[in-house]
């Protein structure tokens, strides 16, 4: 499964814009949304330009995704029909919008298989599952078996606070009002059956675009808890989100002294044993493994 480390939502109306800053993007994924941000009489303009980006060899090494509208609104059947059609299937992942049920995704599947067969598309395309509400958080993990298709899970933090009656408001200027991550739960539920099913788990976006300081926190919090990845709102929090990913120097100097000291171990006859005081095996080891992979990805 590619990296997520980070993914870019972008939307707009100025396809040169939009076309520039994914150029310029240095995100894991850019994911281009048909939905909240795209007023109901832009609907069909969007779809064409985005199928357009798509289509153009302007990605780098960023995955291709979008953001499609839900399954309960009237737009759903065309913002398929045209991204696959137009685009001749040139996208990576479809970002499922206020996903309620299990069988929302399996629509979803259906329809991206029927039209993949109908016009000879031959890349796969995933699905992530938007968590976007009570409902969802309640039923996640029928959610997260539903879809062979389905890759990954994605807390939405402004829908799913607003479906609990989280204070999201008051919490975004003032973390002080409530001790520790006030999304806490539902992002460990989250992760939970994310891993439990093998998919990978995206934590939500931090609106406040230039708060640097609470980004880090943030990011930080969910890497902690077992996230791949975060969202961003603009490029500046995408090399912010890497720089969290990524391990610091004594995490990486660490990782290979144990994996050094553990070959050694093995060659030995030994399966255990202890580096600067910390008892190491196979399972321990394995993290350390991970801690090097993730020194390896770009910044």
């Amino acid at each position: 499964m590619n990296s997520r480390r980070s993914v870019l939502l972008l939307s707009g109306e100025d396809i040169d814009v939009l076309r520039q800053a994914i150029i310029n993007s240095s995100a894991d994924m850019v994911c281009l949304d048909l939905e909240d941000t795209v007023a109901p009489s832009q609907k069909a303009q969007a779809r064409t330009r985005i199928a357009k980006l798509l289509s153009e060899d302007i990605w780098g090494r960023s995955q291709r995704a979008v953001r499609i509208n839900a399954l309960s609104s009237p737009y759903i059947e065309d913002d398929l029909d045209v991204v696959l059609r137009e685009s001749n299937g040139s996208v990576d992942t479809l970002f499922l919008s206020k996903v309620e049920t299990s069988q929302d995704v399996v629509w979803v599947d259906r329809a991206v298989t029927q039209l993949s067969e109908s016009l000879n598309i031959e890349r796969r395309i995933t699905l992530c599952a938007g968590i976007e509400s009570a409902r969802a958080l309640t039923d996640i993990d029928t959610i997260a078996a539903s879809s062979e298709r389905l890759d990954s899970l994605g807390f939405a933090i402004g829908d799913l606070s607003i479906s609990l009656g989280t204070r999201i408001g008051a919490y975004l200027h003032d973390r002080s009002l409530y001790p520790g991550d006030l999304h806490h739960f539902a992002k460990s539920r989250i992760n939970l059956a994310a891993k439990t099913h093998g998919l990978q788990a995206l934590d939500g976006p931090w609106p406040i675009v230039n708060d640097r300081a609470t980004l880090i926190e943030d990011t930080r919090w969910g890497a902690m808890l077992g996230f791949d990845g975060k969202m961003a709102l603009a490029e500046q929090q995408v090399k912010t989100i890497h720089e969290v990913y990524r391990p610091t120097q004594s995490e990486i100097d660490h990782a290979n002294k144990m994996l050094e000291l553990y070959e050694k171990s093995v060659q030995a006859g030994r399966g255990a044993g202890v580096v600067e005081g910390e008892f190491f095996d196979p399972v321990t080891v394995g993290l350390a493994k991970a801690t090097i992979s993730r020194a390896q990805a770009p910044i």
